[in-house]
């Protein structure tokens, strides 16, 4: 049997069970047919046979982002909401203003202007705007815009206006409208659930026309796929799910995609029978997705010690133990698998006490419920995760993407307790790593960057203790990544029968020097075989 694609001549880092390194591989139909030496693999070259010679660079498994919202970013971006970022050249206050007021002098008055992605440590200010701000942007038009974590926005008056908001309107259940200490005055701030009091039409004001929704999905994926990404574990709502099956049917959809599907659709999957498994190689319903408490880019996690910055501040909660409790119980009784958004040790120690009731009701056998962040543990909350056979998916690139806005809320001593990859990798615990894109860049090599050096944008060390190998970080976006969606036998490494996703790189990343992780070119993106990215020289 002669292959239909064959790689020679390179350093294949197959992420086997033995860390064996290869020198060329074979793909028949999609999947691995043969690894190893270029002269057993050249016996399987046939006429028909694509042979890519290496030229010695490094191959890799394909990476593999554990939890992200790639495609409701990839349809607000069809949708042509603003990009607030500093990467689209935001700088300031001003600068998120004159967006703003440019979009205004094309949107009718009375509709919604919405903005995503504003970081206030990337501003010149250092703060957020705040609804007066927003209100001389546009005072015509109802506005709202979130932050990079996505749990925090801010409003203009218009928009309070419309929900009938006032600074007398006590806080929704998970949620805080924030106010002015000394005045009591509305600011524009809402904290998680409040957002949807004051727009509930969905997070862009409207659901994406079912053609935005695939278009946007297609683009941000090929993307994905331009930086070594194979699969993407996305958060989903209904027209997200359309948009990747729509691509599916159509033989566009270029990379795959695992979906945690909103928990608060449960009863209508139970109806339906939508259950974890029901998809294919390419497209997969993985579980449910819940919140527990705030963000850590925003600083609103729920936390038991307070905030440096803000001392009386211990983060918030997104929902009560009350309604945490009842769902789960329901969801897991029905037996649906849980991944539940916990950023601080408070929110995670409330959701661990509450898997550990769910499995003692109702027991099953390999559950793999996971822990989406998890980022400030200790010890023991390493211990119970370990015990309960919980799967922590930790931030890959915040340590550097965000790190520097992380050091005076959260201080050096309990940043060293934060993504810790390090713990539990030491407790044999199956992390893996993610970008929670829009959250952070979605660049996996950035994300094994930051968990190796552990250094901030600025070159601030941040949580030393918690660094690990490249062949560790490697392995957080790829066995351990596929471990999380029961891809074990099928992804996360280079060995015969797994589906052919791999990564060619322009240098080693293993002899490559740790501070020039983050620089790595990505030569070439292979899924099921076939080139979906290539470099151009």
């Amino acid at each position: 049997m002669f292959a239909d694609i064959v790689l020679l001549n390179g350093k294949i880092v197959t992420v086997d069970n033995d860390d064996s390194i290869a020198e060329a591989v074979a793909v028949k139909f999609g999947r691995i047919l043969a690894v190893g030496a270029n002269e057993e693999v050249r016996e399987l070259v046939g006429e028909e046979t694509e042979v890519i010679d290496l030229e010695g660079r490094t191959v890799i498994p394909g990476l593999i982002d554990s939890h992200c919202h790639m495609t409701s970013t990839g349809a607000g971006m069809a949708m042509g909401i603003l990009d607030l970022s500093e990467e689209a050249g935001v700088w300031s206050i001003a600068d998120i203003k004159a967006r703003i007021a440019e979009k205004a002098r094309t949107t009718p008055k009375g509709e919604w202007i919405v903005g995503v992605k504003e970081d206030d440590s990337k501003l010149a200010e250092k703060r957020h705007p705040n609804r007066w701000e927003l209100d001389e942007a546009a005072p015509d038009h109802p506005v709202i815009i979130s932050t990079v974590g996505g749990h925090f926005s801010i409003a203009n008056s218009r928009a309070f206006e419309r929900a009938c908001v006032t600074k007398d309107t006590p806080d929704p259940v998970g949620g805080v409208f924030e106010r002015d200490p000394k005045t009591g005055e509305l600011t524009g701030g809402l904290h998680e659930k409040a957002r949807e009091v004051i727009m509930p039409g969905g997070y862009y004001g409207r659901e994406p026309t079912r053609e935005e929704a695939a278009e946007g999905a297609r683009r941000i994926l090929m993307a994905n796929a331009a930086v070594g990404l194979t699969c993407v574990y996305d958060m989903v709502d209904s027209f997200q799910i359309r948009a990747v099956l729509d691509l599916k049917n159509r033989g566009e959809l270029p990379i795959r995609v695992r979906m945690d599907i909103r928990i608060e659709l449960f009863p209508e999957l139970e109806k339906l029978g939508v259950y974890r498994g029901l998809g294919d190689d390419w497209a997969r319903v993985c579980g449910l997705k819940m919140f527990f408490d705030g963000a850590i880019s925003a600083r609103t996690a729920a936390v038991s010690e307070p905030y440096h910055h803000r001392p009386d501040f211990y983060g918030v909660m997104a929902t009560t133990e009350e309604i945490a409790r009842k769902t789960i119980m329901e969801a897991y009784g029905a037996g649906y698998r849980i991944s539940a958004h916990a950023n601080g040790d408070r929110a995670i120690g409330m959701y661990l006490d509450m898997m550990e009731e769910a499995q003692e009701k109702h027991p099953r056998e390999d559950p793999r419920n996971r822990i989406i962040h998890c980022t400030v543990v200790n010890p023991e909350l390493v211990a119970r995760i370990k015990e309960l056979g919980m799967l922590p998916t930790i931030f890959g690139a915040y340590p550097y993407y965000h790190g520097d806005k992380l050091i005076p809320a959260f201080g050096e001593e309990r940043l060293e307790r934060m993504f810790a990859a390090r713990w539990f990798l030491d407790a044999g615990v199956k992390v893996a790593a993610h970008s929670d894109h829009s959250a952070s860049p979605f660049p996996p090599l950035m994300g094994i960057h930051a968990l190796v050096n552990r250094v901030t944008r600025s070159g601030r060390p941040i949580g030393q203790s918690q660094r690990i190998s490249v062949m560790d970080a490697l392995k957080l976006y790829t066995i351990n990544a596929a471990y999380h969606s029961f891809d074990e036998d099928s992804l996360g490494s280079i060995e015969v029968g797994k589906l052919a996703d791999m990564v060619v790189l322009g240098r080693d990343i293993l002899t490559a020097p740790p501070e020039t992780l983050i620089d790595i070119p990505v030569d070439m993106t292979i899924v099921g075989g076939k080139i979906v990215y290539k470099r151009e020289d």
